[in-house]
């Protein structure tokens, strides 16, 4: 399998770049996940150069060249206020008391998904936005609190949180948002209905003392700890969660989440961490 992977370093924020990557390997396919999630409030014009320029470099280069499809991964960050449960992906991004809750990260999303709109409206441009919820699992960067619990608990380590067990969040296991991105890509151009889908579980959503509980049951002698208390931006931020809709995903792509509950998969993400500290120290 290795041999056929080409790795090419770049950034999607350089045109000449993405350019020459598309027109030497001529992809049929191009799954877009590149953007920056932490450093924005203090450097707003990185969510502007890199995550909604460099989403336009995809778009123009998959226009320029054939691409037959992009699959962009956007985020439920850019839902505002919610308005009614299930989440839908008919639910408003903009309302007049409220916006898409994550500030400049969410902004840039908001911006990339409509000029995947344009592009396809435009140019007829193939492509379908996923909008993954929480995920996590081995490799995971942004931590949402359970890689610091799993991964300290796995290696004996404490983990303590001064605030934030009351926050709730659909995890989405890895494998599962991978899935809907390989159905995205594989869906038949003539089977196309929906071009927005929710990559989550479902499910009511969990907080953050409640998966507390889960990884104590999978580990008893895990030190986990996390007290009450939010943020003015996680208040911002609970206001726009609520349980997600993934019928349409269902429905079309036939989509079925393996890890839909997720004690199954922190047990999984706890088993492939035990695998992966047991192979390292064998090199």
């Amino acid at each position: 399998m290795t041999d056929r992977v080409q790795f090419v370093q770049g950034s999607v924020d350089d045109w000449a770049n993405v350019v020459s990557v598309v027109k030497t390997y001529q992809p049929d396919a191009i799954i877009h996940t590149a953007a920056i999630v932490s450093l924005l409030s203090n450097q707003p014009s990185l969510a502007l150069r890199v995550n909604l320029g460099g989403t336009f470099n995809i778009l123009e280069a998959s226009r320029l060249f054939g691409v037959k499809r992009v699959v962009y991964f956007s985020s439920i960050g850019v839902l505002p206020k919610r308005q009614y449960e299930p989440i839908d992906v008919n639910h408003p991004l903009f309302l007049a008391t409220s916006g898409p809750s994550t500030s400049f990260y969410a902004a840039a999303k908001v911006s990339s998904e409509a000029f995947c709109w344009a592009y396809q409206q435009t140019f007829g441009l193939d492509m379908i936005i996923v909008r993954p919820s929480a995920v996590y699992g081995l490799g995971m960067q942004y931590p949402i609190f359970i890689k610091p619990m799993v991964e300290n608990s796995v290696r004996g380590l404490a983990t303590h949180f001064d605030r934030g067990r009351e926050f709730p969040r659909d995890f989405t296991h890895v494998a599962d948002v991978a899935q809907l991105a390989v159905k995205a890509v594989d869906i038949p151009a003539d089977k196309v209905q929906d071009r927005v889908f929710y990559a989550a579980t479902g499910r009511p959503l969990v907080t953050t003392g409640q998966l507390a509980e889960i990884i104590q049951a999978l580990i008893p002698d895990a030190d986990i700890h996390v007290s009450p208390g939010l943020t003015e931006p996680d208040l911002v931020d609970v206001a726009s969660r609520g349980i997600l809709s993934i019928q349409n995903a269902q429905a079309q792509l036939e989509y079925q989440p393996r890890f839909a509950d997720l004690r199954d998969g922190v047990a999984e993400y706890i088993e492939t961490f035990r695998r992966y500290l047991a192979e390292a120290d064998q090199n």
